[in-house]
């Protein structure tokens, strides 16, 4: 009976050592980003983004674990990877300056946008903005605004007065080594376009050569751009052919 019950409390103890010790084994998303740190910092890059991989199955809010996982893949030069975890950890905890900070500069100097001249330049939005605008011709209307790469855009803009209404559409180019801002990104931008003019009556077509500046905030809670431009505009119309200097400001909101 001894021997029988000896037996029975080590197999009950036995069971319950195995039924809580991968519980008590288990480390937490905490641990595993600590450990993916370490291993960060020794240069072991792949095997720290093993843990950090581990962290967010552990807790899939874990911010700092995609932020570390981020920086594995950006180290072992995989800038896609790389941006993917920094946006996920950006939505999860937008607080983050620092990191903004970094991602603004790796997409600024990511080979696409560089060589390639695939990327957007707006940070936080998608490629189209709408906006609000001020200045001739017309007293004020709405812009739009859609790149195609970093460098290449479509800007057009219905504008309106008490007279009738104007229809603009340009082709834009921008060069960013002339003004380099200590945050965002100020390109100098040259294109070419035409007006369409509406009103009493009467039709009048122009050809337009755009010239402005456009700041882009490159904050993902800013996905806002500000411009001002001079328009040189040749007017065509019954009463002939005239040349107009107009200046626009305006604003837009990228989605």
């Amino acid at each position: 009976m001894g021997i029988n019950f000896s037996v029975r409390r080590i197999a009950a103890r036995l069971l319950f050592f195995l039924l809580l010790a991968p519980a008590a084994l288990a480390a937490t998303s905490w641990e595993y980003y600590q450990a993916g740190m370490r291993l960060y910092n020794q240069q072991d890059y792949a095997q720290a983004a093993r843990y950090f991989q581990a962290a967010i199955q552990e807790d899939p809010n874990n911010w700092r674990a995609y932020q570390g996982l981020g920086l594995c893949d950006y180290a072992l030069g995989d800038r896609s990877s790389a941006r993917q975890a920094f946006d996920q950890s950006l939505r999860i905890h937008p607080d983050n300056p620092q990191l903004e900070k970094f991602e603004e500069s790796l997409e600024a100097g990511s080979p696409g946008s560089q060589a390639q001249g695939t990327e957007s330049p707006v940070t936080g939005g998608g490629d189209f903005g709408l906006g609000l605008v001020l200045g001739a011709p017309g007293d004020w209307g709405v812009t739009g605004k859609y790149w195609m790469d970093e460098k290449d855009a479509f800007q057009g803009a219905v504008k309106l007065d008490g007279g009738g209404t104007v229809l603009q559409f340009q082709y834009l180019w921008h060069d960013y080594d002339l003004i380099h801002p200590a945050q965002g990104a100020f390109p100098f931008y040259i294109g070419a376009g035409g007006d369409l003019a509406l009103g009493g009556g009467a039709v009048a077509v122009a050809g337009c050569v755009p010239l402005g500046l456009d700041y882009l905030f490159r904050r993902r809670s800013l996905p806002l751009d500000i411009f001002v431009e001079v328009v040189p505009t040749l007017w065509f119309s019954g009463g002939g052919i005239s040349l107009q200097i107009y200046g626009d400001v305006g604003s837009r909101f990228y989605f």
